[in-house]
């Protein structure tokens, strides 16, 4: 089966199902706070040791439950989705997740609403 592909000019490993085997993590970092991200906005955010000193909950290396993260609800009537499919797993019309170089962006749409997230960590 076939979870993406490699789109070598804009330098990006391109997710196009939110259901991968394992959570496809990119991790996301400057000076000491980093955060880790999967492809469907599972993750964790830490200062300096991703063990210790976390800063928002997550169980250490909990794989592949990915159930913690960064998530935007929308609400549209009585459906209620994420850009990134977790936690709600609401089936998307359409879905791609870019892990790129210190940033992630989420792209995805259900009955004709569209959504997109950028997450990136900047000093």
């Amino acid at each position: 089966m076939k979870f993406g592909y490699f789109d070598d000019q804009q330098k990006e490993y391109v997710i196009t199902t939110p259901r991968t085997p394992l959570p496809w993590i990119n991790y996301l970092g400057c000076g000491e706070f980093f955060s880790l991200i999967s492809n469907t906005c599972g993750g964790y955010t830490f200062c300096r040791d991703a063990r210790l000193l976390r800063l928002t909950r997550y169980r250490y290396n909990n794989v592949p439950a990915d159930t913690n993260g960064k998530y935007i609800y929308i609400k549209d009537g009585n459906t209620v989705w994420n850009p990134g499919w977790q936690p709600t797993k609401t089936e998307l019309d359409s879905y791609e997740c870019r892990h790129g170089l210190g940033y992630s962006r989420f792209t995805s749409s259900l009955n004709n609403i569209n959504a997109s997230v950028f997450y990136r960590l900047t000093r």
